[in-house]
């Protein structure tokens, strides 16, 4: 007869009281002796709710910070490329001051009042970058290599910048793979994706990142976990796009949603070992941003279908929490 141990690898821990719930928890059993139960942590599929609408429509922004501390800067009005900047207190947006270079298809990382707007598009590949000290943008150094349409996390000191694309007259590929690390000072090339693309998902820090789905001829749902050294492929998305956006505050927990083609309002959820289709959007779109926490997070702008030049639309997500539940038998 096949045993726990035998299918799992590992036998069932007895303890005397339940584990905090965590993502790191869900999916496990253990026996609480106190009470002479089995339990297991699950977790919900939690929801989207709308929040403020942005003051300008806008896709192929620059966004971080959190839920209710939001900067966002940048992107398109379809042919119009944008330098205003607005910030979101959890209710609405307000216009601060722009950016010196407008830009789309750039990356943020950090807060409300400590942002960058990483490299991006002008009209050509640009690689300049724009630090935010919660009143005004200044010019800081350049990338090595810039690039559009790739991912980044982090803060204004500790921030990476993966994946996206400078390409040559060759080799429109070109770059797709390449990983800088920035100081607070100057930016460092390191270790390359295993898998590289565009218009991909990042979330994380700079020393426990994700990279996740985008397009690399074609959409991609490879998923990466970088641990500030190098990038390791681990499970795969369950629906693989391109112009996803991606949250979360390391490589183990993690929300990615959004994208296209067809453009879609599916977002996945990561425990640090496999992902859960959870609520969707309600407005579908492509190139969207995301800023906050794995189950506290933001989205606003990006591309509905065809015929938008950007969106006002903004959505708040809550993940639901885990919850300890006791395993019955029927």
């Amino acid at each position: 007869m096949a045993t726990y141990k035998g299918i799992q690898g590992y036998s069932v821990q007895t303890l005397a009281s339940d584990p905090s719930p965590a993502a790191s928890a869900e999916g496990q059993l253990w026996f609480n002796s106190t009470s002479s139960t089995y339990k297991t942590a699950v977790g919900g599929t939690g929801a989207w709710a709308s929040g403020g609408a942005m003051t300008n429509p806008r896709a192929q922004d620059a966004t971080s910070g959190t839920q209710t501390a939001a900067i966002i800067s940048g992107g398109t009005q379809g042919a119009v490329t944008l330098q205003n900047a607005e910030t979101y207190n959890g209710t609405a947006w307000t216009e601060v001051g722009d950016i010196n270079t407008g830009r789309y298809l750039s990356q943020g990382a950090g807060t409300q009042t400590a942002a960058l707007n990483i490299s991006g598009n002008t009209g050509v590949v640009y690689a300049g970058v724009e630090e935010y000290n919660g009143t005004a943008w200044t010019e800081i150094a350049d990338m090595i290599v810039g690039r559009s349409q790739g991912a980044s996390c982090g803060t204004t000191t500790a921030a990476i910048m993966f994946g996206g694309e400078n390409p040559t007259p060759t080799n429109w590929t070109n770059n797709w793979n390449k990983t800088e690390s920035y100081n607070g000072t100057s930016w460092t090339e390191v270790g390359n994706l295993t898998s590289g693309r565009v218009q991909l998902a990042g979330s994380g820090i700079s020393t426990s990142a994700l990279a996740a789905a985008g397009y690399n001829v074609p959409y991609t749902g490879v998923v990466e976990q970088w641990n500030g050294t190098s990038w390791t492929e681990t499970t795969n998305v369950n629906t693989a796009l391109e112009g996803r956006a991606g949250f979360g505050t390391s490589s183990t927990s993690g929300t990615v949603t959004g994208g296209r083609s067809p453009y879609s309002g599916n977002t996945e959820s990561w425990n640090g070992t496999s992902w859960t289709e959870v609520a969707d959007l309600a407005t579908a779109r492509y190139n969207p941003q995301g800023a906050g926490t794995a189950t506290v997070g933001i989205l606003a702008g990006g591309t509905p279908p065809p015929g938008s030049a950007g969106s006002t639309v903004v959505e708040e997500w809550n993940g639901a929490p885990i919850g300890i539940v006791t395993v019955t038998v029927t």
